[in-house]
């Protein structure tokens, strides 16, 4: 066997692989044989009639595709092997020679590859957010919110009231019954926000409550608002939508006041100091939090600038793939679907693809870079610690899901998934946690894994190699079939 092997400009390999006729001949003879066993011939019983009657009564091309899958279920993982190639995944056959001697063309998807600068170089002021006293007043003045007595009113609705609704909504212009409703008519509660307050994410659209102001019960109004080009919700964006509204009941909101014993109704506090220096703890974790969020996103991108990055066409259509079912998700708990979706877009699936490709190609490449960063810095679990999170993650899900659900995540399949999404998890979060270290110029800590052994090491490697591939399985294309895309 002759192989020859050639780099692609997208990160693949082109394996030209000759083998001797006489392998192609007996492969053939094996093909037939395997034919005989299913295919009924006459005169004969199953397996038992000669070659040249088989090619008779089946042809000669049924005969050379089975034996084509038999010859590459053997030359393809020794070629791999031979050409010291690390697969992505599985690889295609491209084309096939059936001349003396023949030949085969493989195109073979290769592992991804990151090159980065220095990583111990790099040094980003931290930009620590601090607690205000306004910011403990913000979360004390919700609390009081919350705490409101609520009573009937006979008035005009007031800001800062509750007001009961009946709601419903349809797509202006549109007459496709299953595209037109927006809002099924259902009974509503709406809090008349303060002129004051940022209304973004108000429901159904920004700045609907205040349009309330000045009715009565009982009183029905229309309502038309345009949605902007890049709100928010996809589905959304660029549409009209029309709302019915019927006034049900008005009520006031008393808010309580601020004291010693508003401050003991809602929490174990003692007065007011106790309450605002909890408040202030809280927030200061949360604002921690934020703060390393945005320190991380900013380490990222630069090395998204300068990192130099290679991975085959077939990854990045994993992650546009993880994208679109991440989508699906998001319009599932919408009472959407897929198609819906495409519909009020007026686009197609392969539109959607493309539209989302750019998106997917940075998370992939966040992805790859952190994860080459982890290899760098021998970021790793001990198995000690992979079965720890993973019963702490088991004994959660008890607590979540049915007796019947929780079974599902002990099957092999799905707890394999789950262990390695619990590793992948681990690796990125103490990988994030290690670049803000080196970022900020602080001293580094040892080593996680300084002390394993060599093997370990070796298996902890494979282990992040794995974890950063998601779909894909290098060794799996050993034995894997080849894709024949003259099919």
């Amino acid at each position: 066997m002759k192989i020859d092997s050639t780099l692609q400009e997208d990160h693949q390999v082109k394996l030209t692989v000759e083998i001797e006729q006489k392998l192609l001949e007996g492969s053939k003879r094996k093909a037939a044989k395997q034919i005989a066993k299913r295919v009924k011939i006459p005169g004969f019983r199953p397996g038992k009639a000669p070659f040249n009657v088989i090619q008779k009564h089946v042809g000669d091309a049924a005969i050379l595709e089975n034996a084509l899958e038999i010859i590459i279920d053997d030359i393809y993982p020794k070629a791999i092997e031979e050409s010291e190639i690390k697969p992505y995944g599985p690889g295609s056959l491209e084309n096939f020679t059936n001349e003396d001697p023949p030949i085969f063309e493989f195109i073979v998807p290769l592992l991804p590859e990151v090159k980065l600068e220095d990583i111990r170089k790099l040094r980003i002021d931290y930009e620590e957010k601090e607690v205000k006293d306004e910011d403990i007043d913000q979360v004390i003045n919700n609390l009081r919110e919350n705490q409101a007595i609520i009573e009937p009113v006979d008035r005009k609705v007031e800001e800062g009231d509750m007001v009961y609704i009946i709601l419903s909504g349809e797509r202006k212009g549109e007459e496709e019954e299953s595209m037109k409703t927006l809002v099924e008519e259902r009974r509503y509660p709406v809090i008349i926000e303060k002129e004051s307050v940022e209304q973004i994410s108000e429901y159904p659209y920004p700045g609907f409550s205040r349009e309330l102001i000045g009715l009565n019960a009982n009183d029905e109004k229309t309502l038309e608002y345009h949605f902007a080009d890049d709100y928010e919700f996809d589905e959304l964006q660029g549409i009209t939508g029309l709302y019915k509204i019927k006034i049900e009941e008005v009520k006031a909101r008393s808010i309580p006041e601020l004291n010693d014993e508003f401050a003991k109704s809602v929490g174990e506090y003692e007065d007011i100091t106790g309450m605002r220096e909890d408040v202030s703890k809280t927030l200061s974790e949360r604002f921690e939090i934020e703060s390393n969020a945005k320190y991380e996103d900013q380490i990222i991108e630069i090395f998204l600038k300068q990192a130099d990055i290679n991975y085959p066409p077939q990854m990045l259509e994993h992650e546009i793939n993880h994208f679109i079912e991440d989508l699906e998700r998001q319009l599932a708990q919408q009472s959407l679907d897929m198609e819906m979706y495409l519909k009020s877009r007026n686009i197609e699936i392969e539109e959607l693809r493309e539209e989302i490709k750019p998106k997917a190609e940075e998370r992939m490449k966040r992805g790859l870079i952190i994860m080459e960063i982890a290899e760098q810095e021998e970021i790793s679990l001990t198995q000690e610690e992979i079965e720890e999170k993973t019963q702490q993650t088991l004994s959660e899900i008890q607590q979540i899901y049915s007796e019947k659900d929780v079974k599902k995540f002990t099957q092999p399949q799905v707890l394999e998934r789950l262990v390695n999404r619990i590793i992948t998890d681990e690796i990125i979060s103490r990988t994030l946690e290690r670049l803000r270290i080196i970022a900020k110029g602080e001293d580094i800590p040892d080593k996680i894994d300084n002390k394993l052994s060599e093997t370990e090491k070796k298996k902890k490697k494979k282990t992040r190699k794995k974890s950063s591939q998601k779909d894909a399985d290098a060794e799996e294309t050993k034995s894997a079939k080849i894709e024949n895309e003259d099919e």
